[in-house]
């Protein structure tokens, strides 16, 4: 369904083994272990399927998939977490539960064109 790629701090990681995962998501064995999330900082971006992405995800090479990048701070704003989420947007969607005051500000999201002009 998705492929994900995930780093923590070795000092909070310890207990993430593949047994722990089998039974629980990341951020829930980081709670366990005392991190008490904070901001969130996400980018989501088209890519294309490169040769791994396209094996791993039963996709022809070069079809458009979705990635988020999520780096992920405790509350003293320390990075705890920095992830990686690819996926098809043909099998999956995103989700987002705001509150109507978070709905025109940046904390909501905010799209981001990139150019050449800064080129120039």
């Amino acid at each position: 369904m998705m492929v994900t790629d995930a780093w923590v701090p070795h000092s909070i990681g310890r207990n993430v083994t593949e047994n722990a995962l089998r039974k629980q998501a990341l951020f829930e064995i980081l709670m366990a272990e005392g991190v008490k999330f904070g901001r969130v900082i996400q980018e989501t971006t088209a890519v294309a399927a490169d040769p791994v992405m396209a094996g791993l995800l039963k996709v022809e090479m070069g079809a458009p998939l979705v990635r988020i990048v999520r780096l992920m701070h405790d509350r003293r704003k320390q990075p705890v977490q920095y992830i990686t989420i690819t996926f098809t947007g043909e099998r999956s969607r995103i989700l987002m539960d705001l509150n109507a005051e978070a709905v025109n500000t940046t904390g909501a999201g905010q799209i981001v064109h990139d150019t050449d002009d800064h080129l120039a």
